[in-house]
C-alpha cells in the first residue's frame, strides 16, 4: 500500500484537488467579479441585512427551524468589531457580532439555521454556543466578517489563489 503512496502522486492530487476548488469558486462567484467592473450596476450583496439592521432589533425575537421545531432567541446584543490592523487586506469588511439568549433545554449545536423575523425577514445564520449561564437559558454568537460591496469581495477572491501557493 505504501508503494502507491509516493510524493509526486500526493503532489499531482493535491494541485488537482486546489485547482478544481479554485474553478469551482471562480464559477460560482463570476456573478460578483462581472458587478465588481461594471459600476453601473453596483448594488449591495444578496448577504442579508447588516449591521445597522440587526442593531435595531436588539431585545427582539428571532425565531429559528432545529430539526423539526421551532425555537424562539432573543436577540440581546449587536456590536461592532474592526480589522485587526488598518491596512489588512479585509478592513473595509463589515465586522460585527450577534449575541441570543434563548432556553437551556434543549441547546443548540453550533450549526447553521434559518432564523426568521418580523422586520428583517428569513435569513441563514452560523451560530456557536458560547454558554448557559443557568438552568434556564443559553448563549450564542453569531460573527459576521464580509465585504459591503461585490468589487471588495472580488478583489479578495483574486488574492485568494496567490495567498494559498504562499503557504
Amino acid at each position: 500500500i505504501d508503494s502507491f503512496r509516493r510524493p509526486t502522486d500526493m503532489q499531482t492530487r493535491r494541485k488537482f484537488l486546489r485547482d478544481c476548488s479554485l474553478v469551482a469558486a471562480a464559477a460560482s462567484l463570476a456573478p460578483v467579479a462581472a458587478l465588481a467592473h461594471n459600476p453601473a450596476s453596483r448594488m449591495d450583496l444578496p448577504n442579508g441585512p447588516g449591521f445597522e439592521q440587526f442593531a435595531r432589533q436588539v431585545n427582539t425575537s428571532f425565531f429559528l427551524r432545529a430539526g423539526s421545531k421551532t425555537v424562539k432567541l432573543l436577540l440581546v446584543e449587536a456590536s461592532v468589531f474592526s480589522a485587526a490592523t488598518p491596512d489588512s487586506e479585509d478592513a473595509s469588511n463589515e465586522k460585527f457580532s450577534l449575541l441570543f439568549r434563548g432556553p437551556a433545554q434543549p441547546p443548540l449545536e453550533q450549526d447553521t439555521y434559518l432564523f426568521d423575523h418580523p422586520r428583517i425577514g428569513r435569513h441563514s445564520i452560523f451560530v456557536v454556543p458560547i454558554g448557559c449561564l443557568d438552568t434556564t437559558h443559553c448563549y450564542y454568537e453569531a460573527i459576521f466578517d464580509r465585504p459591503v460591496n461585490p468589487s471588495d469581495l472580488a478583489a479578495q477572491l483574486l488574492l485568494a489563489p496567490r495567498r494559498a501557493l504562499k503557504v
